[in-house]
């Protein structure tokens, strides 16, 4: 039988620029994350660009949908260090987010794996 583990799933919303290829090696070698993902989706910028027209919807752009689970202990350490390795406290560079309440199995890869390049 599997046994499950109290988790938290990291959420960010990423430029579509590699930000989201660099943080997701960085996070494997740094700080040894291997459950993580990164979707390719639309996002609209609010605030972002010129000034609206009332009723105006601003133009969509695609962005990068990264979500990481973690174990509880490791989760604060892991968030602060996505938010400095993917710098989100530049304009424009996205939003991170982090729940709690996520229960998952533990996910180990098999010896030998190479790494992507």
């Amino acid at each position: 039988m599997i046994q499950s583990a109290s988790c938290k799933l990291i959420t960010c919303i990423l430029p579509n620029d590699g930000t989201d290829r660099t943080l997701l090696c960085a996070l494997r070698t740094d700080m040894q994350v291997i459950r993580a993902s990164s979707l390719q989706v639309r996002g609209l910028a609010r605030l972002a660009g010129k000034k609206l027209k009332y009723g105006e919807i601003p133009e969509n752009v695609m962005v990068r949908l990264v979500s990481i689970v973690v174990d509880e202990e490791q989760a604060d350490q892991v968030f602060e260090y996505i938010y400095e390795k993917a710098d989100i406290g530049r304009p424009g560079a996205g939003v991170i987010t982090m729940s709690g309440g996520v229960t998952a199995s533990p996910y180990l890869l098999p010896e030998g794996v190479p790494d992507e390049e």
